[in-house]
């Protein structure tokens, strides 16, 4: 019982220098961004179908388009208007229009552009690879669901970002929107423009030719940290978190380099200790020797300051 007591108190020790360990911002990131589509019938697909009408035989999407940008702009929003560049990618999955609203817009930092395969109802877009700055964390994407007047998936301003570090993985339902440019009311509608003027941009859930179920999945997940902010002399970025493998990477400034990083077992009990003797900015950190779990990394740079944190083997 005593040393059960002397491993919990080492832990809460631990776990006390993780809570109160200084968090840094990081300055850019990358990011897979997968949507994939579940776009069948009721009949067909009883758990999820999510129309309750016959879908097209040429069914399909339009590029999976948008953009990487900051909370000054808005792409496309529930409730508002949509620009001409929506509009276009809506109704006729055209792009041009919207790229250059993106590409002229201050506040826009990347134009986003992927295909999907197969040509089919059901299907995917990835964008691979995406880099993320911490000035412009917010991300929003549209497709358009074809053929239909102007319908189409969004997502509006997803922060990439929690507080000072990058999110691990996002994962979201997807359900069809009304672009509110054209009144058609099904698939193979004629073209019906929306008269006065455009209505704002609406929910087609429980409404005709849909249910409430959502018609696909977008997944965002972090590949790695690329960089830090130079602005934090002391920063520590440590990635990938999880690893499958065991290999983490250490980045430190390289006028405030890591000195040293000893990491500890659940029971507080020292299991790896590695030196940074040649003051590298970037260190690997190999505990392919470890047994999966979560341990506590002690991290001591150069210039005395410390910081702990967790990380996970899977």
């Amino acid at each position: 019982m005593k040393k059960i007591t002397l491993a919990l108190k080492s832990l809460c020790t631990l776990s006390l220098l993780l809570v109160t360990s200084a968090v840094f911002a990081q300055s850019t990131a990358s990011y897979n961004i997968t949507f994939s589509s579940n776009w069948a019938t009721e009949t067909a697909d009883p758990v999820k179908g999510n129309s309750t009408t016959a879908i097209p035989g040429n069914a399909h999407w339009s590029n999976l388009v948008g953009a990487t940008h900051n909370s000054n702009y808005t792409m496309v929003e529930m409730g508002t208007l949509a620009s001409v560049g929506i509009k276009n990618v809506a109704e006729f999955g055209a792009n041009t229009a919207l790229m250059t609203e993106v590409n002229n817009e201050p506040n826009a930092n990347q134009w986003l552009q992927q295909g999907f395969s197969p040509f089919a109802a059901i299907s995917s877009a990835t964008l691979s690879n995406v880099v993320v700055s911490s000035d412009y964390p917010l991300l929003s994407l549209v497709s358009m669901i074809a053929p239909s007047p102007d319908w189409m998936i969004a997502i509006n301003s997803i922060n990439l970002r929690d507080g000072n570090t990058w999110r691990n993985e996002i994962i979201l339902d997807l359900f069809p929107y009304d672009a509110g440019t054209d009144s058609g009311a099904t698939y193979t509608a004629g073209d019906q423009p929306t008269t006065p003027s455009f209505v704002p941009v609406s929910s087609l859930i429980n409404v005709s030719p849909f249910n409430d179920k959502p018609i696909g999945t977008m997944t965002i997940t972090l590949n790695q940290v690329l960089s830090v902010d130079e602005a934090d002399i002391n920063q520590v970025v440590l990635f990938p978190n999880p690893s499958s493998d065991g290999i983490f990477n250490i980045n430190t400034k390289r006028s405030n380099a890591l000195k040293e990083a000893t990491v500890y077992d659940i029971l507080g009990k020292s299991v790896s200790h590695i030196e940074n003797k040649n003051s590298d900015d970037q260190v690997r950190m190999d505990l392919s020797e470890l047994n999966n779990g979560i341990y506590l990394v002690r991290l001591v740079l150069e210039d005395g300051s410390e910081s702990t944190k967790k990380v996970v083997i899977n």
